[in-house]
């Protein structure tokens, strides 16, 4: 029982990690813009959303104990943004089960075995960021379209996420793997796998 909660926790911290980056970047990017124009762009920062890669990231390393944690975060997170009820529940379940069906994908078609983090290459995990911004993406945006919240337009609303999915998922889950192999994280389940 304490490994599936230390699952559950784990990530439920990594996943709050890359939300506290994300929007330190943006308050970041939101302090400049207004010292350098006198004017806030809201759109900036989005172009780096590392917690897809971390729900990613999560579902990959410890498997359907860390639904709980990316559950919580992603409701608390969804509060936090004060989205309205009609799309709440949406924007969760696409957060939280959104990687769980992407990297799926890969398992049952075997285009390759993404069990492994460390050993994966990066063409691999592009490949990975690609399907998670496209379904991510076209996710939010037909729920944007269903509920009626439609933004002003849907070439601003695409060209906003999913260059923002991909590069945020990528940028995680490549810092993640290199962590992991600067720290030998991960090795002791190689070990376990060659006994």
């Amino acid at each position: 029982m304490s490994k599936y909660l230390f699952a559950s926790l784990n990530s439920f911290f990594i996943v709050f990690f890359s939300y506290f980056v994300f929007l330190s970047i943006i308050s970041w990017q939101e302090a400049r813009e207004l010292l350098d124009t006198g004017g806030l762009n809201y759109d900036l920062g989005s172009y780096l959303y590392l917690p897809l890669g971390a729900y990613a990231f999560s579902w990959v390393v410890f498997g359907k104990w860390s639904l709980p944690g990316q559950l919580i975060i992603s409701i608390l997170m969804s509060l936090y943004w004060a989205l309205e009820m009609n799309i709440f529940f949406q924007f969760v379940l696409i957060n939280v089960f959104g990687p769980v069906i992407s990297v799926s994908i890969f398992r049952f078609l075997e285009v390759y075995k993404f069990k492994d983090i460390n050993s994966e290459s990066l063409l691999s995990l592009s490949f990975l960021c690609i399907v998670l911004a496209l379904f991510n993406s076209l996710s939010k945006f037909f729920i944007f379209f269903m509920t009626d919240d439609q933004p002003s337009s849907a070439f601003d609303f695409l060209v906003t996420y999913l260059p923002g999915d991909f590069i945020g998922s990528f940028v995680f889950l490549v810092s993640a793997k290199f962590v992991m192999k600067v720290f030998h994280l991960g090795d002791n389940q190689k070990n376990k796998s060659a006994i």
